[in-house]
Order: structure tokens, then C-alpha cells, then sequence
């Protein structure tokens, strides 16, 4: 089938492995491997549209990357000139066409190869990141814009975590506008994740949070899935946050990992009434109380 032949093409130019394609569709391997040898004869049409949809975001992000290449060298070249990204965005579409070579498998811009190497947070700065870029061991994370459920979780939780500490007269601080989450000595991880909660002010500084803080939580969507659930979760809690949780709205549940017990997570459905561990289980959310305020 045309169709099989242009998914296998694609997956070849990405160089993704048939597992990193079943892990990033949420699919099993087998389900993948067999529609990519051709053994499944007629693979259902929702899955091929997974699939389909998981190469295109990967393929979207691998233009963006080249984009901000390109920017960050015209920008290295021209230090002392302000540059309108939008201008200079549709001068980018107008004079270049960013593909796949098929001979190195890397991103080309014309005859000018764009290399893989690690971006870092003095990258994003340079560019004026917003909310749908981080960036995480050198690899950009592209995030779509989040829809109305997601924002009200997280400003729901917030309200509910932020009236919490003042109740209590708390030290904690409560942040859900997207601020800036550093590691220490790691420049090539800059991540703003949904909810935060620093009860250390040592920590603070004007560009953000300098070390891993006390509790965090991310809002899953479609385009941030397995970064949440496997590159992020094992980030916040290898650099020391004390409590990190996920909540899935497509899935109707919460998966929430604890400071000292590695690799083990508690799954809560949207009914629960969720202990917060950072408070001794003093303040349970339940997420479907949150999605009726």
C-alpha cells in the first residue's frame, strides 16, 4: 500500500526505531513492527492515523529546530541587530526549503547542512522562548497551545494549592504562569512546567527556580505525553523534586511519584481525593471537584 510505503519513508528520514514509534504513539511494539514489515495485511485506520500524526509532530519539530539554527546564526553574526522574528520568519519560508537529506539523514536548509548538536538554555533565551519551547538534555520539547480543559486544572489546582498555603501561613510559594525551571549545572535543560510549588526562596531569581523544587505538576496533552510521563519524570526526579505529578485528562487519572521511591507511582482516577505528600496528606485534590469549580 502507497500509504504503508510513505509511513516506512518517513520513519527511515527521522531516524526513529520501530520502539521509539510505538512508545511515542502509545502503542505496543508488535502493533508497530508488524504494519511496518508489512504482516499486518489491513492495519485499522486509527492507527495508522497515530502514527501518521506522531511523525508529523516529529517532523514539525525537526523544522522548527532548523528554523531557530538558522536564527541563532544570523543572530551570532549579527550581534548588534534587532531582529524581527517575524520578518525574518517569512523571509526563512520565502528563500528556504527545510528537508531531509535522504543520503545523511540530516536536516538540510539548501546546500547548508544543519547539524544535531545539543542546544542549551543561552539558545532559548536568544530566540525569547514562550511556553510551547523547553528544552530538555539538549533536545527541544515544541508543546501545542493548551486546550481549555488543560488550563483549567491548572488553574483550578493552582487556587486550590495557593489558598492552602495562605491558610496555613505557609513559606511555600505556589507558581502557574510558566515559570522558568533551571537545573544546577546543567545548561542544556529549561523546562516550565504547569504548577510548581518552591518552599525555598534561596532558590528564586529573577529568570525563575534554580533547583529542583518541592512539588510539581504537569497537565498532559497529546504532544507532551511521553515527554511527561518518561524524559520529565525521570528529570524532576533524579535532580531532587520531592513530588511530581501527572495528570492525564484524555485518560481520566493521575500518576504521582514520591521523593525516596524510585521508579514507583501511585495511578489515582479523577474521582480520588489525592493525598499531597509534601504536606503530609493535610490537602487532598480531587481533579473532577476541580473541573466543577
Amino acid at each position: 500500500m502507497d500509504y504503508l510505503a510513505e509511513l516506512k519513508n518517513r520513519k527511515k528520514e527521522l531516524k526513529m526505531t520501530t520502539a521509539e514509534l510505538a512508545d511515542r504513539a502509545d502503542l505496543p511494539v508488535s502493533t508497530v513492527s508488524k504494519i511496518m514489515t508489512g504482516e499486518t495485511k489491513n492495519p485499522s485506520y486509527v492507527t495508522i492515523e497515530t502514527i501518521d500524526r506522531v511523525l508529523a509532530h516529529e517532523e514539525m519539530c525537526r523544522r522548527v529546530y532548523a528554523y531557530f539554527k538558522l536564527l541563532r546564526e544570523y543572530l551570532d553574526k549579527h550581534p548588534d541587530e534587532t531582529v524581527d522574528q517575524i520578518e525574518f520568519e517569512k523571509k526563512f519560508r520565502r528563500e528556504n526549503d527545510v528537508s531531509f537529506s535522504k543520503d545523511s539523514g540530516e536536516l538540510t536548509n539548501g546546500n547548508l547542512a544543519i547539524d544535531k548538536e545539543r542546544l542549551n538554555v543561552e539558545f532559548l533565551h536568544e530566540i525569547d522562548e514562550d511556553k510551547q519551547i523547553e528544552l530538555i538534555n539538549g533536545h527541544l520539547i515544541y508543546n501545542e497551545a493548551p486546550n481549555l480543559k488543560h488550563q483549567m486544572i491548572v488553574q483550578n489546582v493552582g487556587r486550590i494549592i495557593d489558598d492552602f498555603i495562605r491558610f496555613n501561613n505557609g513559606k511555600c510559594r505556589m507558581f502557574n504562569v510558566g515559570v522558568n525551571l533551571y537545573f544546577d549545572e546543567d545548561d542544556n535543560s529549561l523546562l516550565i512546567p504547569d504548577v510548581v510549588v518552591l518552599c525555598d526562596d534561596i532558590k528564586l531569581s529573577e529568570s525563575g527556580i534554580i533547583g529542583p523544587p518541592d512539588w510539581i505538576i504537569e497537565v498532559v496533552s497529546r504532544s507532551t505525553r511521553r515527554v511527561d510521563y518518561n524524559e520529565k519524570m525521570h528529570k524532576y526526579m533524579g535532580t531532587g523534586v520531592r513530588e511530581y505529578w501527572i495528570v492525564d485528562p484524555e485518560k481520566e487519572r493521575v500518576t504521582t511519584y514520591i521523593e525516596g521511591e524510585p521508579m514507583m507511582a501511585y495511578v489515582y482516577s479523577f474521582d480520588d481525593e489525592i493525598p499531597v505528600y509534601i504536606y503530609d496528606g493535610n490537602l487532598s485534590i480531587c481533579i473532577n471537584d476541580v473541573l466543577r469549580r
